[in-house]
């Protein structure tokens, strides 16, 4: 499924471009201004591709919400980070209940000594 998509958005982008830019891609080719930056962002977004589906493939349900959340948490904690963005208190009870319920979820001696 992942690889007829990405053929449908190839030959869109590709007719975009030839529309767009067929005399710039005529002189200078397709891999003007393709620097260092570029080369890292597409290898950072073809493993993140990989990633997501190996969790696909491979977890339970559970545990792709687990992991879905705990990707929110992440991106929210280094976007603050990062870019200075202000996350309500909303947002830090939500990660608190996220990470208490993965350590409930994960604890199995917790589950063994309580009930």
């Amino acid at each position: 499924m992942q690889v007829q998509l990405a053929s449908a958005s190839l030959i869109i982008i590709g007719v975009w471009a030839l529309i767009k830019d067929s005399s710039e891609i005529i002189e200078y080719g397709l891999w003007k201004n393709f620097n260092t930056a570029a080369y890292i962002s597409v290898v950072n977004s073809a493993l993140g591709g990989l990633t997501v589906a190996a969790v696909l493939k491979f977890a339970d349900a559970v545990l792709k919400g687990y992991a879905t959340a705990l990707s929110v948490v992440l991106t929210g904690i280094l976007s603050m980070l990062f870019f200075g963005t202000h996350l309500s208190s909303f947002y830090f009870v939500g990660m608190i209940n996220v990470i208490i319920s993965m350590l409930l979820y994960n604890n199995k001696a917790l589950y063994e000594n309580v009930c």
